[in-house]
């Protein structure tokens, strides 16, 4: 994963991939001069999952969505959007937990939990990859709402918790995860690359579409 973290860019939109990521160095240094600890350390953990998701062979697109998702939900909660807009949380585990949920498919797949093609070279079967990206997505939903729980009542205690929140959480997380995981999906089958499946195709080629 080292190599993958240090390889140049190959592509435009791997440069705009890394432009999201820079964003989120210059988020973490902007917490760090204005904002208190706690606010340096959301940036620190999305500056992490920024550079994890470098390291992994996710698809242009999803990698430059999932960053500025990341930072989009940063961002909120420093600015107290979510008690401004009252729709404003439900949009963002929308967006978040489907470009996580991606993101975590592409984590398998790299340890090879997982697969968009079979030995023989065709795509599994159309519902597949959007069903575990769904089921990714709603179990990251609740631990999710576990750390939502552990923030109001160790961290912060404006932070919205109670049944009616939780559910709506996952509800909106778990459709934004089917979209996601029916867009990538859709992605992975219009780009095929030379000898899908076989053992001798590159991981990086065969996922990222």
């Amino acid at each position: 994963m080292i190599d993958a973290l240090l390889r140049r860019p190959a592509s435009a939109a791997e440069v705009a991939s890394d432009g999201v990521r820079l964003l989120g160095a210059v988020s973490l240094l902007a917490a760090l001069l204005w904002h208190g600890p706690v606010e340096a350390a959301l940036f620190a953990l999305v500056l992490l999952g920024l550079l994890v998701s470098r390291c992994l062979p996710a698809a242009p697109l999803f990698s430059s969505l999932y960053g500025l998702t990341l930072l989009l939900a940063a961002w909120s909660s420093v600015m107290d959007l979510y008690a401004r807009i009252s729709w404003w949380d439900l949009a963002v585990h929308f967006a978040a937990t489907g470009t996580i949920a991606v993101m975590a498919w592409y984590l398998l797949a790299a340890y090879g939990a997982v697969t968009a093609w079979q030995d023989s070279g065709r795509p599994v079967p159309a519902f597949a990859v959007p069903a575990v990206v769904t089921s990714l997505g709603l179990a990251l939903s609740v631990l999710w709402e576990f750390g939502e729980w552990w923030g109001h009542y160790y961290v912060d205690a404006t932070i919205n918790v109670g049944y009616r929140d939780t559910i709506g959480d996952l509800a909106a997380g778990g459709l934004g995860s089917v979209l996601s995981g029916i867009l990538l999906a859709r992605l992975i089958r219009r780009n095929p690359p030379p000898h899908a499946g076989t053992s001798g195709a590159p991981l990086q080629r065969r996922l990222q579409g």
